[in-house]
């Protein structure tokens, strides 16, 4: 919470405060503190029903901030671990590939020797 909203929670806090204390002096006064209880606990009602929702959800909102932090996480880490595997994959394939090669080198130079041989024969 940044101290410009702390700053206004307080005054408004201690405006609301000064008002009740105010308004009970009033009541007082008049014999009418029956009233005043009931007016006061019912707008204290609403205070708290209402900050207590707001706590709630901000909660909610910063567990979900939080999950979707954790889902991106596990994402990023099995897109890694997925190019990891593609990069490997790559590579063994790369290696298979000139190993063949090899193999297809050797095969036409003995294809082409075996026809020396067959033309000097013939």
């Amino acid at each position: 919470m940044s101290s410009a909203k702390l700053a206004i929670i307080c005054a408004a806090g201690l405006a609301a405060f000064g008002l009740t204390i105010i308004a009970y002096h009033t009541a007082s006064q008049a014999n009418s503190t029956g009233s005043f209880v009931a007016i006061v606990a019912f707008v204290m009602m609403g205070v708290v029903l209402t900050t207590g929702i707001r706590y709630f959800a901000g909660r909610r909102q910063s567990q979900h901030q939080l999950t979707n932090g954790e889902q991106y996480r596990a994402l990023a880490e099995e897109y890694r671990r997925l190019s990891d595997l593609a990069i490997t994959a790559q590579e063994h394939t790369d290696l298979k590939m000139g190993e063949i090669s090899a193999q297809l080198d050797f095969l036409r130079t003995q294809n082409e020797s075996l026809q020396r041989i067959l033309k000097e024969v013939e």
